[in-house]
């Protein structure tokens, strides 16, 4: 794939028309594919007003190197007690599911913690939000069922490179309208962060 060979070794922003994800799919995923789902991922970026909290529930086909995204939580102006009761209870959220949240508020984490969730912080470092963008845009699809995650759909569809006052694409990725995709990346932490993914 010379476009992402492009992106990925030269650091070329060469995603068409500026989108970032050009690897995405909107479709319905069904109940029975969710059924044969063997590991999900749960991921959380924190946040109250303006910016938005995220949960994100995701399945990683490592073979096919298919990401597939199928639930979601998203709101305003509520407490973690809230979020939590909101993701047990319609989300299917258990004590045993690990959900990797931002590692920027350990207080959040550790309200998670203490009500009873399998929470972490995401493992951070230099580079690590390059690198798991230039990973996502390297998998062979991103599949999103529009009807269980709209937001996540949204986001991955919309997100562009910034322009510069030439209107040409700018490298790097803007910190604006991803929420979900931040969600994302945090709940596949343990993969990117892989030598050799």
């Amino acid at each position: 794939n010379p476009d992402a060979y492009e992106n990925e070794y030269m650091g070329v922003a060469n995603g068409s028309g500026g989108s970032v994800f050009d690897n995405v799919t909107i479709r319905e995923i069904t109940d029975d594919e969710i059924k044969e789902f063997d590991r999900i991922y749960h991921g959380v970026d924190w946040g109250y007003y303006p910016d938005k909290y995220a949960y994100t529930k995701s399945y990683y086909d490592a073979g096919r190197r298919k990401l597939y995204i199928f639930d979601e939580y998203c709101c305003n102006k509520k407490s973690n007690k809230e979020t939590y009761t909101e993701l047990v209870e319609n989300h299917g959220v258990t004590v045993n599911d690990l959900i990797i949240c931002d590692s920027a508020e350990p207080k959040s984490v550790g309200d998670y913690k203490s009500y009873g969730l399998f929470a972490r912080g995401a493992e951070k470092g230099p580079d690590s939000v390059n690198y798991s963008m230039k990973w996502l845009q390297s998998l062979n699809e991103i599949i999103i069922d529009n009807r269980r995650a709209p937001n996540c759909a949204t986001e991955f569809m919309e997100y562009e490179y910034d322009r510069d006052k030439n209107g040409d694409v700018i490298s790097g990725y803007p910190d604006k309208n991803n929420h979900c995709i931040d969600s994302v990346r945090y709940a596949l932490n343990n993969i990117w962060k892989k030598r050799g993914q």
